[in-house]
């Protein structure tokens, strides 16, 4: 299952939808906090995480998955994470992958775009 994390209601709307088209299972959040109680989920593999979320922030989501990796009761370790963002400047592409984002994908996202990069994290999970 991909988990999309994005308080804008269109962006989740969107998303979800082209995702289910493409097969998969999906579910939407709307507030960081209530995120993350959907990541312990097993049938979790992949997030698609706005960096501007009321509750918990993107960021702060990225700092507690890093974290798990010291604490694995805390998360799911090595769950892969694409951020998406409006703020694409190339420090914050910078900052998201050095705290373990697989993928970074500026908005407004290119749905082909976002399937090719989909299709890509997960495929590199499998390995």
């Amino acid at each position: 299952m991909i988990v999309i994390a994005d308080n804008d209601d269109a962006t989740r709307i969107v998303l979800g939808h082209a995702l289910e088209r493409s097969g998969y299972a999906v579910e939407t959040i709307a507030d960081g906090q209530l995120l993350w109680p959907a990541l312990q989920a097993p049938e979790v593999n992949l997030v698609i995480l706005d960096l501007r979320m009321p509750g918990m922030n993107g960021w702060e989501v990225l700092r507690r998955l890093k974290d798990a990796h010291q604490h694995p009761d805390m998360a799911r370790p090595g769950l892969p994470v694409i951020v998406i963002s409006g703020q694409s400047d190339p420090e914050t592409k910078r900052f998201a992958v050095r705290l373990g984002a697989a993928a970074f994908i500026a908005k407004p996202i290119d749905l082909k775009d976002l399937g090719r990069t989909v299709r890509k994290v997960l495929r590199a999970g499998a390995m």
